[in-house]
């Protein structure tokens, strides 16, 4: 009598498909466009003064990306934008036509951290709303660098976690989605005449993103909370951010 062997009922197993890890790469955000809207509120308090004022942003902003040994090599510039500040005085909206056109370069890897090479001349009345040169930085939500089962989560041990969520049904098949917390905090001395003040700085981020395969991000949506104090109880400022970002049809050129 023949052994006994279980080896030809193995092709009636059925082995699951390895899921795919979301990354940016040039098919994803070879040829983008992307509508972004901000609103955030800045409260300050120095010596007996308090101040509260709502700064806010809406633009499109289109983005090239070719291969790079690093991941892309990434274009991004501004084809619209408006901004304003109010506060006591009142509503501030300065032209923002300067910075159009002008382009961030830099290098993206395929989890979303950007490494800056150059940013676009920025107009002093736009320094004074939002810290432009640093879009590109936190623009793209971070992505698990493996594939992550739905409830699955990622973390890099430093104060970023990646959750999985439950897909959703798209009018064109289905979307991933994701679900970030990012923290951080340092110190850092800041020269004031003689002496130097130590300024504590801590930042938490949460988000939650629409991902296709073979698409990229189709949407997402993020609150951030940014507080800094000073030594002595010199002062502080918070402030407070929402994002939606929403992908646009393409117009490359």
């Amino acid at each position: 009598m023949r052994p006994y062997s279980g080896a030809w009922i193995l092709p009636l197993l059925a082995v699951p498909a390895l899921a795919q890890a979301p990354a940016y790469d040039a098919a994803t955000l070879g040829c983008a466009r992307f509508s972004e809207s901000t609103l955030a509120t800045l409260e300050s308090s120095f010596s007996a003064g308090r101040r509260r004022e709502t700064l806010g942003r809406d633009g499109v902003l289109s983005v090239r990306a070719t291969p790079d040994s690093a991941g892309l090599a990434l274009e991004m510039w501004y084809d619209t934008l408006a901004v304003f500040r109010e506060g006591p005085e009142g509503r501030y909206a300065p032209d923002a036509s300067g910075i159009l056109g002008g382009r961030y370069v830099g290098v993206l890897d395929p989890q979303g951290d950007y490494l800056s090479t150059a940013a676009p001349f920025v107009p002093a009345a736009l320094r004074d709303i939002f810290d432009f040169r640093r879009i590109p930085i936190r623009f793209f939500p971070p992505l698990p660098p493996s594939p992550l089962a739905i409830a699955g989560e990622w973390t890099d041990g430093a104060g970023l976690t990646v959750w999985r969520l439950a897909d959703s049904a798209g009018a064109t098949g289905s979307v991933a989605r994701y679900r970030w917390i990012r923290r951080e905090s340092w110190e850092e001395g800041v020269a004031a005449g003689d002496s130097t003040v130590v300024v504590h700085r801590t930042e938490t981020e949460a988000g939650s993103l629409q991902w296709r395969n073979g698409e990229g991000p189709l949407a997402w949506t993020s609150s951030a909370d940014a507080r800094v104090e000073f030594s002595s109880g010199a002062g502080r400022s918070e402030l407070t951010q929402e994002t939606r970002v929403r992908r646009l049809p393409a117009q490359c050129r």
